[in-house]
């Protein structure tokens, strides 16, 4: 009896079918873990620390737009489950390539949890995922799971890629939709990211009395790209057989999205004409906009135009490119099932390097904190010669910034130079600050020059800043066009003084100094906007940019030791 019960477990060890089960399930097991159990990230800093997936749960209870990203891993979950029978026919021949692969996941899975950053977690999502993949079932069942590893990335937000991306497809659209709408015999002008019906002197009408649209960045496409991408893919997957016909009709949901766009803007402006703003766009009430039953169902043409194009690009694909395409697979020679101790001891070495990652978290030091800000949001009245007006937050700058942010702005002027100084205070949430260089071209500014310049902040304190050279052309109310120009200046300043000249150093700055000097900075974003006076010969003064550079450098001078907080 006793020397039955080794022989039995020995049996079952050796056994591929039971191997097979333990791979898949304590995978699974694993994972889930990882992603949707361990306490990763202060989605804000009022908060307790939540997991991967529970901080995409809150992200998408904020923004509704991110609701299909929870639809991400439960149909990862579904395509393995279709494949349950060939997956367990695979001999499993683990790879020992995968131990670096989890590895380097586990580094990044650390790092994000210790800087307190999603970001640097969906990336180890992803190379651990492949990773157990390699090491447990080995290359040909990398083959067979590569496209439900690769849909896996539809589950992480991807936030930073509305600055990138939404400001080249808002300004597309504005444009593609003042073109249609101009066709179509309804004169508009293009702004930026703004569409605004044109001035009529006939009828006593300025430019945008009749209405006034902005494609805003949940109007831009980005958010109803990401979900269409997901959709082309899965249906490509399943409806398609070869990958070129896959690949055209994933990367038709790029025009499909915008081209929806173009139809919905087009709709409003045509709602807007015909029954007024407040039936075509909504109210406001107060600081709120109140969205209008056509402006929601508006939104919904977006996805009936792409999922309409999409589902006729594939018959096409399936009728042309796949009938010619279509041959024999050849038969697939499978390679014999490695060593059954090999693959036990792979196993324990995934256990090992996952469970000892989550280890060196759980010790590591999460004391994470928020630093203050570094300087006095409290602008003086009085500069020098330059006396001041308060110019509080506008309703769009509420709506589009986080509830936390705050921007203290002031229009000093003084007889022959004007100053808009502006800081903006960042929320809790880490990234919430915008760039200047993607929210004044969205405005409708065009930046002609962008360098480094090296301004004296008071005393000897020396740093580096950004200028933008810009223009914009304008249509005046007697319908003529016009063209005014200005130099914008901005830095970043952090909780410890510290300073950076762009957007993307004080991204590396908040990450560098998070880990290593466990503290998260407060950033406060410092613009200077000047405009530049019109010669009355309507020629540039080529002299004009030099002397406002000079005005502001001095201006700067006298304004930058009243805020720096004293340590």
């Amino acid at each position: 009896m006793s020397s039955s019960a080794p022989s039995t477990l020995s049996r079952s060890l050796n056994n591929p079918a039971i191997l097979h089960r333990v791979i898949l399930g304590l995978s699974a097991v694993l994972v889930v873990i990882l992603l949707g159990v361990f306490p990763y990230q202060h989605w804000d800093f009022v908060d307790y620390r939540r997991s991967l997936i529970g901080g995409i749960l809150k992200k998408a209870d904020q923004e509704a737009e991110w609701w299909f990203c929870l639809f991400a891993p439960p149909i990862v979950g579904w395509l393995v489950w279709r494949m349950k029978k060939s997956l367990l026919g695979l001999p499993v021949n683990g790879s020992w390539l995968g131990i670096p692969v989890l590895l380097l996941g586990m580094f990044f899975y650390w790092f994000g949890y210790k800087v307190d950053t999603a970001y640097p977690g969906y990336l180890a999502a992803q190379l651990i995922t492949l990773g157990l993949i390699l090491l447990l079932g080995g290359v040909e069942w990398l083959k067979r799971l590569f496209f439900p590893w690769a849909f896996l990335v539809f589950t992480w937000p991807m936030i930073p890629l509305e600055s990138l991306v939404a400001l080249p497809l808002r300004m597309i659209t504005a444009r593609a939709s003042g073109i249609v709408l101009n066709l179509i015999g309804v004169p508009v002008s293009t702004e930026g990211t703004g569409l605004h019906s044109a001035a009529d002197q006939l009828r006593g009408l300025d430019q945008g009395e009749l209405f006034q649209l902005d494609v805003e960045e949940p109007c831009s496409g980005i958010r109803s790209l990401f979900s269409l991408l997901m959709l082309s893919a899965l249906y490509g997957w399943l409806s398609l057989r070869t990958w070129p016909a896959r690949g055209i009709l994933f990367a038709s949901a790029i025009p499909l999205a915008m081209l929806g766009n173009l139809v919905r803007m087009v709709l409003l402006a045509l709602g807007s004409l015909w029954f007024g703003t407040e039936f075509a766009i909504g109210r406001k009430i107060g600081e709120h906009q109140e969205m209008s039953f056509y402006h929601s169902m508006a939104g919904f043409v977006v996805f009936g135009v792409a999922l309409a194009g999409m589902f006729g690009l594939c018959t096409l694909l399936e009728k042309k490119l796949e009938s010619r395409q279509r041959r024999t697979p050849p038969a697939t020679i499978l390679p014999e099932h490695g060593s059954i101790t090999r693959s036990w001891i792979q196993l324990g070495l995934a256990v090992l390097i996952l469970g000892g990652g989550l280890g060196i978290c759980a010790l590591t030091d999460s004391s994470y904190q928020v630093g203050p800000p570094g300087l006095s949001l409290d602008m003086p009245s009085l500069i020098g010669p330059f006396v001041s007006t308060d110019q509080p937050m506008t309703s769009t700058e509420k709506t589009v910034l986080a509830e936390d942010v705050r921007i203290e702005r002031r229009l000093y002027t003084k007889s022959d130079r004007a100053i808009l100084a502006g800081l903006v205070l960042s929320g809790a949430e880490k990234r919430s600050l915008h760039s200047p260089d993607v929210c004044l071209p969205a405005q409708g500014w065009r930046v002609s020059n962008q360098s480094p310049i090296t301004l004296s902040v008071g005393g000897d304190q020396q740093i580096t800043a950004t200028l933008m050279n810009m223009y914009q052309d304008i249509e005046t109310k007697d319908g003529r066009h016009a063209r005014i120009r200005g130099l914008n200046l901005f830095w970043y300043v952090g909780s410890d003084g510290t300073t950076c000249a762009g957007y993307h150093e004080h991204v590396r700055k908040t990450y560098s100094d998070a880990l290593i000097k466990n503290i998260n900075h407060r950033w406060t974003l410092v613009t200077m906007f000047v405009p530049l006076q019109d010669s009355s010969s309507g020629i540039d003064d080529p002299y004009a940019e030099l002397t406002a550079l000079k005005d502001v450098e001095a201006f700067v001078q006298m304004l930058m030791p009243k805020l720096l907080v004293k340590s």
